[in-house]
C-alpha cells in the first residue's frame, strides 16, 4: 500500500505544471528527488508547527492557499472533473472547520493537533484519485446528505415561506406608516 501511495505521488510531483517546476528546480540545484525533497519540507512545516507560534494561522494557509490556487485554474479548464475534485475538497475543510468550531474545547487538548489537521488537509488536497477529501465526501458527507437532504429541504422552504411572510407583512406596515 505504501509503495502505491509513493508511486501516485512520484506521478503527481511530475505533472506539468507550477509545483513541478519548481521542484525541478529544487532538484537540479539540491542533487535530491523529487520526493525527497517534499518529504523534507513537510517534515520542516512539522516542524514548525511542533514549535513555532501561530500553528492555527499555518494550518488554515496549509489548507487555503494551494487549494484556492487550483481551485481558481479548474474553474478557468473546460474540464468538469477538476472542478468536482475541487469542490469535494472545499466542502470537506469546510466540515472540518465546522466540526472543529463545535468541538473546539476537545480538539485544543489533542496533543499534536495542528500538526494532525496539517497531515489531513494535506492528504485531502494530494493529487491522487482517492485523497483525503474524496474519502470524506465520499464515507460522510454524501451519506447523510442523501439521508438528511429532504428534511433539510423541507425546512430550508418553511424558511423562505416565513421570511417572505415577514417581509410582506413589514413591508406593507413599513409603506403605510410612511403615507
Amino acid at each position: 500500500m505504501f509503495s502505491d501511495l509513493q508511486r501516485q505521488l512520484d506521478e503527481a510531483l511530475r505533472k506539468p505544471g507550477p509545483v513541478s517546476n519548481f521542484l525541478y528546480v529544487c532538484e537540479e540545484k539540491s542533487g535530491f528527488e523529487r520526493s525527497t525533497i517534499v518529504y523534507g519540507g513537510v517534515f520542516l512545516l512539522f516542524l514548525y508547527l511542533l514549535l513555532g507560534y501561530g500553528a492555527n494561522a499555518l494550518v488554515l494557509l496549509v489548507g487555503f492557499i494551494y487549494p484556492a490556487y487550483q481551485s481558481v485554474k479548474a474553474i478557468e479548464t473546460e474540464s468538469k472533473e477538476d472542478d468536482t475534485q475541487w469542490l469535494i475538497y472545499w466542502v470537506s475543510f469546510a466540515s472540518l472547520q465546522l466540526f472543529e468550531a463545535i468541538t473546539f474545547s476537545l480538539t485544543q487538548f489533542i496533543p499534536f493537533y495542528p500538526i494532525l489537521k496539517c497531515l489531513f488537509l494535506l492528504h485531502c488536497m494530494a493529487p491522487i484519485p482517492q485523497n483525503g477529501s474524496t474519502q470524506v465526501y465520499n464515507y460522510v458527507i454524501r451519506p447523510l446528505f442523501l439521508k438528511h437532504s429532504p428534511k433539510i429541504d423541507a425546512a430550508l422552504d418553511t424558511a423562505v415561506e416565513v421570511a417572505e411572510q415577514l417581509v410582506e407583512e413589514n413591508l406593507w406596515k413599513a409603506l403605510k406608516s410612511q403615507k
